[in-house]
């Protein structure tokens, strides 16, 4: 369901489409990329009333992919000085997987990939404490300051 990549950068008549309509549309998102474990109806309605509460909220929700064509052509510049810092990508098992550390590789060095199971798109909907505990864990070094330093 890659459909909404476009539709989403339109201008103006995504907006003209969808006002009215955001639990229609963002709801068969949610669900399209939720995979097998689909969120919460609390937190989609949370998502929903967000972006229905303001037509800015829906704008910028849209603006995101209208600038796609600009990150890009940022990102490629990026690997044209790579990241030495440590990286910890994570993508759901569900969804973009590996994808998301091998993404990093292009523009950084030392990348640590986690795929987290049972988990697509919303990975901190769908695994809040997987998601905590490994960035608890790749921080750690760092909270008293003297991992920095020899990074």
């Amino acid at each position: 369901m890659l459909w909404h990549l476009a539709f989403n950068q339109l201008p103006k008549i995504n907006e003209q489409l969808v006002t009215g309509r955001e639990d229609i549309f963002f709801g068969a998102e949610f669900d399209a990329s939720a995979g097998t474990h689909k969120l919460p109806d609390y937190a989609v309605k949370y998502y929903i009333d967000t972006l229905a509460a303001d037509p800015d909220h829906l704008r910028g929700s849209f603006e995101f992919y209208r600038a796609i064509p600009t990150t890009i052509a940022q990102n490629e510049k990026r690997k044209e000085a790579r990241l030495t810092l440590p990286v910890l990508a994570i993508g759901g098992e569900e969804s973009s997987g590996q994808s998301v550390g091998n993404t990093m590789k292009l523009a950084a060095d030392n990348v640590q990939t986690l795929v987290i199971p049972g988990c697509a798109h919303w990975v901190a909907e769908q695994a809040p404490e997987q998601l905590l505990a490994a960035l608890t864990t790749f921080l750690a070094p760092y909270r008293d300051g003297t991992a920095a330093a020899h990074d």
